[in-house]
């Protein structure tokens, strides 16, 4: 650069300036459009709006009808869910459809027809096959016949040779005769012998068996009682752990923030009517004062008509509403910066 004339060092340096103020440029827009994208994930809200409908048919069954439709930065992402005979969902992204559950399962019925195709094949062979055994099968027992007769001259043979083997044996049993008289005496002192250790061998085996099952027994209790005392200190553990100041100051933040996603993700219109009845009065009460309970959260419009007589469901509920992700990451945030969670998750582990 030092050797280089007046006029070209200038060029060079608005040259090196150019280039660095493009790649400003570029990585100025690049972290805008990253601004950009998480201000619209965390701040644009997801807009909802539900339909619920339930009546008795003609045939007498209930028909049951459900739709939840879901919409992110004007209808730029669209979500279905839908219930009438089955579950349907669908996500779309523009005029682009990227997921639909009715298109997947048709595509699987046309997948399972080439199967049973190649099973009707495969049936049609193993019956050709059958088919093929039985007439040879046929043709083996015709020959068996034709060679029936030649085997009366085998027979006669075996029996000659049945005889020969008779008399040998009566040889063998005159024999065996002879010794067995001359020595009775010694055969019966051989057997006592021979009874007396089975018998101690047998009652040794007995008494090893006892032992075995009675340490066995000993062993299942001992365990059984050792389980029993763990249990008992982990439920003790628990106990500390759950009155512990820690755990109160953290059960009380968890409420408040349940209410808070509660406040901002309940839906903003809820109306229609209701009509319902179980076959028990009581439950029907139960129901009726959860939903008073309910009312001052909710502030829902519907005219609810509780009957107390018969089992009945007849309702068309509407609702709208709408939730943003930035709640959920502000709750989130307050329970991982708490000490006292914090503390009481280090507890659980150590349980």
């Amino acid at each position: 650069m030092k050797n280089l004339p007046a006029g070209q060092r200038g060029c060079m340096l608005e040259i090196v300036l150019l280039i660095l103020k493009i790649a400003g440029i570029i990585f100025a827009a690049v972290l805008g459009i990253l601004i950009v994208g998480l201000g619209c994930i965390l701040f644009v809200p997801v807009r909802y709006r539900g339909d619920f409908s339930a009546a008795d048919g003609e045939d007498g069954k209930k028909e049951i009808g459900a739709m939840l439709r879901a919409t992110w930065l004007l209808w730029l992402v669209r979500a279905y869910v839908s219930y009438e005979e089955s579950v349907r969902v669908r996500i779309k992204l523009l005029f682009f459809t990227l997921m639909d559950t009715a298109e997947e399962k048709k595509a699987r019925g046309k997948k399972k027809k080439p199967k049973k195709d190649k099973e009707e094949k495969r049936k049609k062979k193993k019956k050709q096959e059958k088919d093929k055994e039985d007439t040879l099968s046929g043709s083996g027992e015709n020959s068996k016949e034709a060679v029936k007769p030649g085997k009366d001259t085998e027979n006669s043979k075996k029996a000659a040779g049945s005889d020969k083997d008779t008399e040998n044996s009566k040889k063998a049993e005159d024999k065996t005769g002879v010794e067995t008289e001359s020595g009775p005496a010694q055969g019966q002192a051989d057997r006592k012998t021979d009874g007396g250790r089975s018998k101690k061998k047998s009652s040794a085996k007995e008494k090893k068996g006892i032992k075995e099952r009675i340490s066995n027994i000993l062993q299942t209790i001992r365990d059984f009682c050792d389980k029993l005392r763990r249990i008992k200190e982990k439920a003790e553990q628990a106990k500390k752990l759950w009155t512990s100041d820690h755990m109160v100051s953290g059960r009380s933040l968890l409420w408040k923030q349940f209410l808070y996603l509660l406040r901002h993700t309940r839906p903003r219109k809820l109306e229609g009517y209701l009509r319902f009845g179980f076959e028990d009065p009581s439950t029907t009460g139960y129901a009726m004062a959860v939903y008073g309970i309910s009312c001052s959260i909710w502030r829902p419009k519907i005219s609810v008509e509780p009957d107390f007589e018969k089992q009945v469901l007849d309702c068309h509920v509407r609702m709208r509403g709408k939730i943003r992700v930035c709640h959920f990451l502000k709750a989130v945030l307050v329970l991982f910066i708490s000490k006292d969670v914090r503390h009481v998750i280090k507890d659980i582990k150590e349980l």
